[in-house]
Parts: structure tokens; C-alpha cells; sequence
């Protein structure tokens, strides 16, 4: 007689999609063909770590092996309770044993491996499902040689789209889902029958599930909206003195991951929780990533560069996101060349027929692969790269070159600047979304070394829309005379004026006005840098800015003083002081020649305005917003 279980349990098997290489595994386990009896499958809510195990179990049954599920969410961790479930399993024939939840009653770890496990019978499997790796105890006093840890990843591409389909969704809207499940079979499924009247928000509490506490629910939503969240951010962000209890809960979350700057949230997570804030509640949603884009650009003015791409990831727009930002951080990372990049990028172009433009390419990853970049997934296959420099240390293959050349010459003779990133290209490898591409802009910008560019030079290609629609949200100006049609490439230049505020400012002006706000009104735009080198020309200063003061001498003191306070940016590392030194010398000390300074510091020339020019760069951001107030 057909039940409504077996009803439930054949469309669960319908459902299931991907998961080979694991099923293979515990294959081998009910087999007995491996060693291991107990395993960890580990990974982030909704990843389908129960739909997996359902999956075993059905498996398990047609090899003759009952199944015993202990919930999580269903029993205290209390021995006695763990104790009479398994009862039957400790006095009888082997099992599949599967604790589910485990996070939620792991404390039961010293119990189960010193009382409860050792009775189990030799042929019984135990999964343990958790969103927690497991503990330390579980690799020693020969545990380990008993013990198999599956990390369970993201469903692959292809089985987003048929989980999707399966569940209602057409081809769009699989694809759509491919881009913002992060591969999560849950998100999938909710995602795919919304037009059932599902909502993000129930997505977000069934993510979070118990571990959700209404005190901290502000703390959440500053950690869904930033990429990494930080004390200092907690405390600025929402107007508290002591962050600390705060910090210290969001860290204990099975959804957040400790790094070494902050706290991240899993990516799923952020983006559901995000999405429930917006719907729930837009305007408080919109006040949260204001502030959130201060604290950013208070501190990346103050030297921490890097959080440009933190303020890129507040940005909402699509077209704007899609050429810079840092979004599939989780499938992708930016390398260093490797060996072997070159051949694997030279096949693929050749595969597409751009042989004559990859000769001109290739010199710059064999003779000066420090201004490249890989985007690498996990498993080290390469899904694109970047080619990007600054007019300052530009190498020579870049003068030479028939796009980077004249663009150089453009920078150095019209614009004057030496504030410019100037991508020769940044190319999506992978045939998928084109998601690859926001990544290796950001890689692009950073490795250039450039503080806080004034100008940025897209190579825009006629044949992919998406790449002009990005340069149309930024307002960029094509110049005509820089577009190449040159060894099959035709390439346009697009040039971005991020404005005298630069990209710090351009970023976080765009996001208030995304959210409705006028940006701020900052202090008169001065150069810093040029400010700064005021102090090596005594003439030019005392006629110099009046903001400086009334007289030669009071301009000179003020600006001393202020190079002084901005001399915080260098910390105690050997470089730094370096660097320091270097500018104490030139800009604090008696004006002495460059040549002479490099030979006290017994660096050669070359060295010498290398770290000259990146020292002043950093100053001159403290400088910045010193004048501006801002610290």
C-alpha cells in the first residue's frame, strides 16, 4: 500500500540533483570498502546537507541498512536522550546513524565518543551534519583514522538549473538564480517558487534559524550590508561606545566567518538578510549603508586603500557592479601569475581566434607579471585575468604597447596625473555570466598601487554590451583618437573622471544618491599631493593657499605641522620606516637634493623615487582628510 511518506520521500528523490563525487564516497562506506565509519559533512545553512543524507538513507536501504535520524532542533543535549534513541542500534546490528543540526547539540561530542559510540556496532556508519567544523576531539586518540570530513560546496551551474527547472522556474529565471543562490539548493528552491508566495524573508529566518536574537538585530544588519564587519565599524555605525558584546555574538554565528580584518557573513546569508532588511524595512536599510560608507571612506582616506572594494560592495546598481566588484569572492580569487598560466591562457584566446592579439599580450605575464592578475577558482583553474598600470613605474612593454602606450602619453601630456588606473583589458574566461569581470577591475585597480585615482581607462569592446552600459553609468567620456582596431582587437577608450575627490569620493557620493541623500559637503578640493610639495618649493608656498595661513611663515608652519600629523599612516614594519624616512628628508628636512637623500639612505635613484612617490601618495591621503576634517 503506497503511504503518504513514500509519496514525500519519491518526490525528494525526484528533486535531487548533483552531489556525485559524495554519494561515491559513502557508496564505498555501505559497501564497506573504506575505512572510515564516522563522517562530518560540514557546511553553511541551506546547502543541502539533509537533502544529501536523505539521499544516503534511501541508498542505505537497498543495501539492507536501517536508518536512525536524530534532529538537532528536536532533542536536548542531554546523554539520556541521545542514549534511548540509539538503544536499539547499541544491542542490535549496524546502522546509518545520522545526526542532524549537530551544532545545535555538540556538546554531546565527549559523551558520544567516550560512552555511546565504542558499543555502536563495527558495521554502523554516523554522520554528523553541522554547520560547524568538527571539534579537535574528533582527530585525536585514534578518532582520525575512523573519521571522514566531507565539506560540502555550492551545487555547480548546471545543477542550480535543474534544481530550478524542476521547481517551476524558467530558463531566465534559472540563470538568475545561478547568479544570486551562490549555489545553494535551498535559496534555489525558494528562489524558484516565490511565485508561490515565498519571500526573502522567509529564506533569511530559515538561513539563520534559532540563532537569531532580536537584541542584536541591528548588529546583523550592519554585518548583511558591509562585506567585513569590524568593532570599530559596530561602534561608528550604530552610535555605541562598546561594541564588544555585539562583536562577540556576530562571531559566534555558524553563518559568520572569522577573518583576520573582521567578521564576514556567508555570502547566502548576507544577501537574504539584506534582501529582508530592504523589504522589510527600505529606509532604515538605506540610513545603515550610509553610514556604513562614512566609516569606509573616513578609513580609506586615512591610508586602508584596500576598503575601496568594501565601499564598491555597498553599491546596488547593477551595471555599475559589473565592472567592479568583489562579489564571487566565494567561487573566485585574484593570483599571482603561475607557471602554466600562460600556455592555458594562450589556448583559450587561441580557441577564439585572438592568436595576433595575444602576441602582443603574452610579454606583459613572461617579462612583467607583476602588473597581471589571475582570477582562480578553488581548484586552481584559471577564469580570467587583468593587464592594469599607472602612468607612474608603467613598464616599459606598456609604452610600446599599441592600446597602453598612447593611452600613457594621453595621461602624462593632456591630463597631466599621474592618479590614473589604466586597464588594458580585464577578460572573462569562464563563458558563464560575465561575473568574473567585476572581480578583475577591483584586482586591477589595487595592484596598481594607486591610493585614490582621479581617472580610470576602460577598454570598452563594441561586441559586449555590458561593458558599455558600465562605462554609461559612470558617465565616462569616450576618446575616439585612443580607440585601437589593431591585431584583431577593436577596443575603444572610455575614460572615468572620478572627480577632484577621486574614487573614495566618487563611491561614496554614488551611494548616497542611490539611497535617496545628498552626499556631504566636504572641505574645498585641494591636490594633497601637490600640497604636500609645496614644502620643497619655499617661492610657490609663500604665495601659496590662504586656507595655509596669512603669512610665508604661518603657511609654512601650518603645513609642517600637518605633514607631521599625517606621518601616522606608517606603522613600526622596516618598510615603513623606510618610507617615513624618506619622506621626513624630502619634505621635512632642508631641501636637499633627491640624488643626495638617496645616497643617505643608500638606496639607488630609481629605488628612491619608487618609495618617494608611493610614500607621498599615502601622506597625501592622510593629508586629505586632515583637511577635510575628517580624522
Amino acid at each position: 500500500m503506497s503511504t503518504l511518506r513514500a509519496r514525500v520521500a519519491q518526490r525528494d528523490a525526484e528533486f535531487f540533483v548533483g552531489r556525485t563525487a559524495e554519494l561515491d564516497w559513502f557508496a564505498q562506506a555501505l559497501r564497506r570498502e573504506v575505512p572510515e565509519r564516522l563522517v562530518h559533512v560540514v557546511g553553511p545553512g541551506g546547502i543541502g546537507k539533509s537533502t544529501l543524507l536523505r539521499e544516503v538513507e534511501r541508498r542505505a536501504a537497498t543495501e539492507g541498512l536501517r536508518t536512525v535520524w536524530i534532529d538537532g532542533r528536536e532533542v536536548a543535549p542531554f546523554p539520556q536522550q541521545v542514549d534511548a534513541a540509539l538503544a536499539e542500534v547499541v544491542e542490535g546490528e549496524g546502522a546509518l546513524v545520522v545526526f542532524d543540526s549537530y551544532e545545535l547539540i555538540s556538546s554531546l561530542d565527549g559523551h558520544l565518543r567516550d560512552v555511546l559510540l565504542p558499543d555502536l556496532d563495527a558495521d554502523s556508519i554516523v554522520v554528523f551534519a553541522s554547520r560547524e567544523a568538527p571539534s579537535r576531539g574528533w582527530s585525536e586518540r585514534g578518532w582520525d583514522r575512523l573519521t571522514h570530513v566531507i565539506d560540502l560546496l555550492p551545487l555547480r551551474e548546471s545543477e542550480v538549473i535543474e534544481l530550478a527547472r524542476g521547481h517551476g522556474a524558467d530558463d531566465d529565471e534559472a540563470a538568475e538564480l545561478v547568479r544570486w543562490s551562490h549555489g545553494s539548493p535551498l535559496a534555489v528552491v525558494v528562489g524558484a517558487e516565490r511565485g508561490a508566495g515565498r519571500s526573502v524573508g522567509e529564506l533569511a529566518d530559515r538561513l539563520i534559524g534559532e540563532e537569531h536574537d532580536p537584541v542584536h538585530h541591528r548588529v546583523l544588519g550592519v554585518a548583511s550590508i558591509a562585506r567585513i564587519t569590524t568593532p570599530e565599524m559596530l561602534a561608528d555605525v550604530l552610535d555605541t561606545d562598546d561594541p564588544t558584546d555585539g562583536f562577540k555574538w556576530l562571531a559566534s554565528r555558524s553563518f559568520a566567518d572569522p577573518l583576520a580584518t573582521g567578521i564576514a557573513l556567508h555570502a547566502l546569508v548576507a544577501d537574504a538578510v539584506r534582501a529582508s532588511l530592504r523589504e522589510r524595512d527600505p529606509v532604515g536599510e538605506a540610513e545603515l549603508r550610509r553610514r556604513i560608507a562614512d566609516h569606509l571612506h573616513r578609513r580609506a582616506l586615512a591610508g586602508h586603500r584596500g576598503l575601496s572594494t568594501q565601499l564598491q560592495h555597498l553599491v546596488v546598481d547593477p551595471e555599475v557592479r559589473w565592472g567592479f566588484a568583489s562579489d564571487v569572492g566565494s567561487r573566485y580569487h585574484i593570483d599571482q601569475v603561475r607557471p602554466g598560466d600562460t600556455e592555458t591562457i594562450g589556448s583559450i584566446l587561441s580557441l577564439v581566434g585572438a592568436d595576433d592579439w595575444w602576441a602582443t599580450t603574452k610579454v606583459f605575464f613572461e617579462d612583467h607579471p607583476e602588473y597581471c592578475g589571475i582570477a582562480r577558482d578553488a581548484d586552481g583553474r584559471v577564469g580570467g585575468y587583468f593587464i592594469a598600470v599607472s602612468p607612474h613605474g608603467a613598464p616599459a612593454a606598456a609604452e610600446t604597447d599599441p592600446l597602453l602606450g598612447p593611452w600613457l602619453a594621453y595621461a602624462r601630456d593632456e591630463l597631466r596625473t599621474n592618479a590614473a588606473v589604466l586597464w588594458r583589458e580585464a577578460v572573462d574566461l569562464t563563458g558563464e555570466l560575465g561575473e568574473v569581470t567585476s572581480l578583475l577591475g577591483a584586482g586591477g585597480l589595487l595592484a596598481t598601487g594607486v591610493a585614490n585615482p582621479r581617472y580610470g581607462f576602460l577598454p570598452i569592446s563594441p561586441l559586449v554590451p555590458a561593458a558599455r552600459q558600465f562605462s554609461e553609468a559612470l558617465d565616462a567620456d569616450h576618446v575616439a583618437e585612443l580607440d585601437i582596431d589593431t591585431h584583431g582587437q577593436q577596443l575603444e577608450c572610455h575614460i572615468v573622471d572620478f572627480g577632484p575627490r577621486g574614487l573614495l569620493g566618487f563611491q561614496r557620493d554614488w551611494i548616497y544618491r542611490e539611497t535617496g541623500a545628498p552626499p556631504p559637503v566636504d572641505a574645498p578640493e585641494v591636490d594633497p599631493v601637490e600640497v604636500l610639495k609645496l614644502l620643497r618649493d619655499p617661492d610657490r608656498l609663500a604665495h601659496g593657499p590662504s586656507w595655509l595661513g596669512g603669512s610665508p611663515s604661518e603657511r609654512l608652519e601650518r603645513l609642517r605641522r600637518l605633514v607631521e600629523q599625517s606621518l601616522v599612516v606608517f606603522g613600526a614594519h622596516r618598510d615603513d620606516q623606510l618610507a617615513r624616512d624618506v619622506v621626513v628628508r624630502a619634505y621635512l628636512g632642508d631641501s636637499a637634493p633627491h640624488d643626495a637623500i638617496a645616497r643617505e639612505l643608500h638606496l639607488s635613484r630609481s629605488a628612491y623615487f619608487r618609495r618617494l612617490h608611493a610614500a607621498t601618495e599615502r601622506v597625501g591621503v592622510q593629508l586629505a582628510a586632515r583637511l577635510r576634517g575628517d580624522v
